[in-house]
């Protein structure tokens, strides 16, 4: 049993009016028993400076009172919390206690204040400063800390946070693979693959040791060693042993059948077989150190265990035997201990090459500041600025995080340094909360309080936990976490559970009366009996029989009384479909995954693809393919054999690409949704429907939102790829959110529900456990965490006695989140097969088992008798039912039927976010027309180079035979347009860049590494061709002198009239003279665009853009006149006289003494397939616009004097 320390200090009865608020002072809260309404109430005496001798030396600021949780939410609750106290306070103050008689924090708060007149001031000043507050997470008071004190701290000021470093380690694993792997010999490498396929694989095991304090590694004699001298060593044994075997072999039946030993255990009849096994494999080539299961047979120590009394079979073979049996055999110890030092310090390079750092590192950066030179300084400055602090949740704290307060705060006792916590809670292992720590500093703290009544539950609610954890007498098996009683709260008293007359026991145990149950039948009969019991309480809610009372006020139950707790989101699909099963409707609240990681996510990817080339065949089939539309495989068979269908198909896809281009993303996408009925098609699905449809909906708003920042389709597409290929859960808006509201049972892990409460409460799987298979645990001593890599019997057993500690305090904490009523599921549970006549079960390395039997395995008949002595008035024992219940059918409230008013108002539908593609995208068709009057074909011929301009001809990346390798054969269409326009964004222009690096870099977007050679050849002679004169070329372009992809918002505040921005570019420029009218609809709003490229060069700015558009299959194809063609074709005459008046506004807000005639240069577009050395001057048109024009198109926009940027 564990024993960290045999120090008790005596822990009072928390009387929080009276605590002294100076000092280390360490406050255990049980479950339930106010530990929000205890820190709030503290806070107030240190607001208030109330307390007598016990008060601190003066009031405080709500700037100068530091609260540190561990979750963001806990931040919100308690910052909530202490506004409302402190305005209920001043308003107490105000009225001199009248009307606060009820509530005794107030009235006796204010027996205590002297001057009540002051006291509504200093509250009213705290009320207004509460945003200003210091209540923190740990990691956010680190980062406060290390950025207001960058000096002290060598914070660097430019770093930026990161939220997972999942990305970081995963590289820095593929380089420690890379590194010491890769020069492995086969025969090496063979066994390093067998143990980890790949590199992740690796970084799974070792990503639990990546933060927070380095684990002190078991066995180390090995340190010094190679991978490579290690195997040798290993093999040479194993040599060793083949050799003595088969020099000695021949004599081992004699020997061992003439001694003393069990002749059950080594009969004649099995001795040959065994030997004959064993020297077949000493006979064969040592390549691996796999040993044949016969070979422990032959073990001096086996052999010894078999001889009762008389001979033992002894030889130097056996003793050989043994020793190497008793060896690690393997080079996983070596590997995870490089692993980790390598990968972590590479993580840290890596992070600081970048200027990144993450939320561990901010306490790690923290803590080292304070123990180096000047710490004393840095711990002094946070001791000025919070004199109080109190540290919610103290029981998830870990090493560092106790090391910084007490680095601060130790030896200050005019300080104030309060810990809140409960042990018994302590369930975050898995984050890295460390429950040796909380001992630790338990031993350290003289101080100590507890709160012993329970605000949450009822009388026998409350009875039951104190029964149940006052068998053992070890319930957590630390000596330091004893199970203290509670009471409970007065106002409680009347709280009871009524199911068809009878008062329900607070606690319920359901027992599968059986011999001996394996997981999977316990499961599987438990999730049945859960979803039964629900559904024989919901219709008992319906029909009046099943309530919950509350100072004799009864309400029906519903389903959102109940709460399932589990352990994983396995065990709660489980859940989910037993309550289908019956027609229940429930929602999974641990749900915190990305809805870009969802089935939902990737059918809209399809979808869109197929509106945006609804010519493709592949594409659209997989799109009608998906779930969302459910076309089956005969159906898309029908359409293969159907010309007239597929073409209606494809017509139907090409529509919404229309509405998608008009009016947005989510009318195409809504759309879709009523023309295949996909809502009401997902609804049908009982188990998985409304959450689907949630996702769906959730995933439309995102893509909606995501639209008005990218300027086209194909940019919102692949914006969605990306977030599929890379979800980030942590990132607010991606996280899944509920389907639906308080009708549906809820369903949660027990990790989740910490903190809460829930009216009933069924936990199915309470005997479920999970054997531990990392030697991972604490030194009994010293506290500090350990892996034993050589996985030694003695720290797999230690191991396994954290995992059951942390079990049973999972099990207090499900147990106590119920306020009327808790079902548990129990049964004889095995693991394996049966411990033969002894009939013992493994329930007893459970927790619940724990708690019954005391730790002792025990059979199916003393777990009965170990039931039945628990049961009472609060607690009650129930066999599983075999009642075959019908679903509930829920009744359906009548709807109150509404009338819609009448809308006599107006809309104004004028105003839009645009982009120079949206003025022109209308030019195809006149508004007159509707999709469906246009020929299909015509559609998508004339939508292709409008959906990406620089689009000409064929967009697959698959190619034929390619005749040259030339810049006019290299793929052409949106794809290559986007690959080339990131390239010259990446680039440097003064150096050449890598062929290695491009030839990664086209295989990355799907085109064939052979390309190198010749976009290697391209990008030089696009970098060093002159554009305007001799001197100037891309190359010759500094680094400080340029701003790549520069996005801009233009107002437009006016009503813009395709006619009059017509007339006015007509007046002034040629080539808009040469095109056909503007055909857009009228707009206000704003117009928003990105240029590629904007230089300065000679004190003048330019604008540059660059087009891949494929005009001819030669250099000459790229004349002047022709590429003035390709202007006119795709209106980028009306590009760069809008991105010029975007250039004219930045710089006449930004320049002093801005002139447009000599700041500005002009405009050039670069044509990147017609760079020509033979024919300069060819793929390149520059022009001004004169200032007249772009000063009245100043005026038509009507922005003038406005820094837009």
């Amino acid at each position: 049993m564990l024993s960290v320390s045999n120090r008790r200090i005596q822990a009072y009865q928390l009387d929080p009016y009276c605590l002294p608020l100076y000092g280390q002072r360490l406050i255990e809260a049980s479950a339930g028993t106010g530990k929000t309404y205890t820190i709030a109430l503290i806070y107030l005496r240190l607001l208030l400076g109330v307390g007598q001798k016990n008060a601190f030396s003066r009031p405080l600021s709500v700037e100068e009172i530091l609260v540190v949780t561990f979750t963001e939410a806990a931040t919100d609750e308690l910052r909530s919390r202490i506004r409302h106290n402190i305005h209920q306070m001043r308003m107490a103050c105000i009225r001199d206690g009248i009307g606060f008689d009820e509530n005794s924090i107030f009235r006796i708060l204010l027996s205590s204040i002297a001057d009540k007149e002051v006291a509504a001031q200093w509250l009213l000043a705290a009320e207004r400063q509460m945003d200003e507050a210091a209540i923190y997470t740990i990691h956010g008071f680190c980062q406060r800390m290390l950025v207001h004190n960058a000096f002290e701290s060598g914070m660097l000021f430019e770093q930026s946070i990161i939220k997972d470093e999942h990305t970081i380690q995963k590289q820095a694993c593929a380089d420690f693979w890379r590194c010491s792997c890769y020069p492995l010999n086969y025969s090496i490498s063979k066994v390093i693959v067998d143990e980890w396929s790949d590199p992740e694989a690796l970084l799974a095991e070792i990503k639990p040791y990546l933060q927070g304090d380095i684990p002190n590694l078991v066995n180390q004699s090995i340190e010094a060693q190679s991978i490579k001298q290690r195997h040798q060593t290993l093999i040479d044994r194993i040599k060793k042993v083949k050799a003595l075997w088969i020099l000695n072999s021949a004599s081992f039946i004699d020997l061992i059948t003439n001694s003393a030993i069990n002749k059950r255990s080594y009969s004649r009849r099995n001795l040959p077989g065994w030997i004959a096994a064993v020297t077949g494999w000493a006979q064969s080539a040592t390549v691996d150190y796999k040993t044949p299961k016969e070979l422990a047979r032959f073990c001096q120590s086996e052999l010894i265990d078999k001889t009762q009394t008389g001979q033992v079979p002894e030889h130097e073979v056996f003793r050989a035997i043994d020793n190497l049996m008793q060896q690690s055999l393997t080079l996983r110890d070596i590997i995870i201990s490089k692993a980790i030092i390598d990968v972590r310090q590479t993580i840290v390079k890596e992070k600081r090459r970048r200027g990144e750092i993450g939320f561990d590192d901010l306490l790690s950066h923290l803590d080292q500041a304070l123990h180096a030179e000047g710490g004393e300084r840095l711990s002094n400055t946070i001791r000025t600025r919070y004199p109080v602090v109190m540290v919610d949740e103290f029981q998830d704290t870990d090493p560092q995080q106790y090391r910084i307060f007490q680095r601060i705060y130790q030896g200050h006792n005019h300080c104030g340094l309060l810990f809140i916590g409960d042990p018994k809670q302590a369930i975050y292992a898995f984050r890295g909360a460390d429950i040796f720590t909380y001992l630790k500093a338990k031993d350290q703290i003289e101080s100590q309080y507890t709160l012993d009544t329970n605000w949450r539950s009822s009388p026998s609610m409350v009875a039951a936990i104190n029964q149940l954890f006052s068998r053992a007498t070890k319930p957590f098996l630390f000596e330091q976490i004893p199970f203290n009683t509670v009471d409970s709260a007065s106002s409680n008293q009347h709280l009871a559970f009524i199911h068809k007359t009878a008062k329900l026991s607070a606690l319920n145990f359901c027992y599968l009366d059986k011999e001996a149950v394996s997981t999977l039948d316990y499961q599987q009969t438990m999730a049945y009996q859960c979803a039964s019991q629900i559904c024989d309480w919901l219709k008992g809610g319906e029909n009046g029989t099943t309530w919950l009372y509350r100072n004799d006020v009864k309400q029906p139950v519903t389903a959102a009384d109940i709460m399932v707790l589990v352990r994983s989101r396995r065990e709660a699909v489980m859940i989910r479909e037993a309550l289908s099963k019956f027609n229940i409707s429930s929602v999974f609240l641990s749900n915190q995954e990305s809805v870009f990681a969802t089935d939902e996510a990737r059918d809209l990817l399809w979808l869109l693809q197929a509106v945006l080339s609804p010519e493709k065949e592949r594409t659209l089939r997989c799109a009608l393919a998906t779930r969302l539309v459910g076309l089956s495989a005969q159906d898309i068979e029908q359409l293969n054999q159907d010309e007239n269908q597929w073409e209606i198909r494809v017509e139907e896809f090409a529509n919404y690409l229309l509405i998608w281009q008009r009016h947005g993303i989510l009318p195409a996408l809504r759309a879709i949704m009523v023309n295949h009925r996909i809502a009401e098609n997902l609804l049908m699905d009982n188990i998985d429907g409304e959450r689907r449809l949630m996702d769906v909906m959730h995933l439309s708003e995102l893509l909606q939102e995501a639209e008005l920042q990218l300027e086209s389709e194909h940019a919102l597409v692949r914006w969605l790829a990306q977030q599929i290929d890379h979800p980030d859960p942590l990132v607010e808006n991606q996280q899944i959110r509920l389907e639906s509201d308080s009708h549906l049972v809820s369903i949660s892990t027990i990790h989740k529900s910490k903190g809460l409460e829930f009216p009933i409460v069924w936990l199915p799987f309470a005997c479920q456990f999970s054997q531990q298979k990392l030697a991972t645990f604490h030194d009994r001593d010293n506290f500090q965490t350990c892996l034993d890599l050589a996985q030694q019997e003695e720290s797999i057993r230690l191991a396994n006695e954290e995992r059951l500690a942390e079990d049973l305090r999972l099990l207090y904490v499900a147990l106590t989140r119920s306020k009327y009523h808790c079902s548990v599921g129990i049964a004889p549970l095995i693991k394996g097969r049966p411990s033969g006549e002894s009939g013992n079960t493994d329930l007893h390395q459970s927790a619940l088992g724990y708690l019954l039997q005391n730790g002792q395995p025990e059979n199916a008949t003393l777990l009965r008798d170990a039931l039945g002595a628990l049961a009472s008035e609060n607690i009650s024992i129930t066999p599983v039912s075999d009642i075959n219940l019908s679903p509930w059918y829920p009744k359906e409230n009548t709807p109150v039927k509404l009338l819609a008013r009448n809308f006599t108002g107006q809309i104004q539908n004028t105003w839009r976010v645009t982009s120079y593609s949206g003025l022109t995208s209308h030019d195809m068709y006149s508004d007159k027309f509707t999709a469906s009057d246009i020929s299909i074909e015509i559609a998508i011929q004339d939508l292709a180079p409008k959906m990406d301009v620089d689009a000409q001809g064929d967009s697959s990346l698959v190619q034929g035979e390619i005749a040259e390798w030339s810049v006019h054969t290299f793929p052409k269409g949106a794809t290559a347009g986007t690959f080339l326009h990131s390239l010259l964004e990446l680039l440097p222009f003064n150096q050449h860049p890598q062929e290695s690096w491009l030839a990664e870099k086209l295989e990355q977007a799907g085109f064939s590494a052979d390309w190198a050679t010749v976009l290697k050849m391209w990008l030089i002679n696009i970098f060093d061709t002159p554009l305007l004169s001799d001197s100037l070329s891309l190359s010759t372009i500094t680094p400080e002198n340029q701003l790549n992809e520069m996005q801009f918002h233009l107002p437009i505040e006016k009503l813009l009239l395709p006619s009059a921005l017509d007339r006015l570019t007509h007046q002034y420029d040629v080539l808009s003279q040469r095109c056909p009218p503007l055909s857009f609809e009228p707009v206000t709003g704003v117009l928003k665009g990105y240029i590629d490229l904007v230089f300065c060069w000679q004190d003048k700015f330019y604008l540059l853009d660059y087009k891949s558009n494929w005009l001819g299959e030669n250099g000459l194809a790229y004349s002047q006149e022709a590429i003035q063609n390709a202007m006119i074709d795709h209106r980028y005459d009306l590009q760069y006289q809008l991105y010029t008046l975007a250039m004219h506004r930045y710089l006449r807000n930004r320049l002093p003494n801005y002139d447009y005639q000599k700041h500005f240069g002009g405009v050039i577009y670069l044509f990147l397939r017609g760079f020509d050395a033979k024919n300069p001057g060819y793929g390149i048109y520059h022009t001004i616009p004169p200032y007249a024009f772009i000063n009245s198109l100043d005026e038509l926009f009507n922005a003038t004097n406005r820094g837009e940027q």
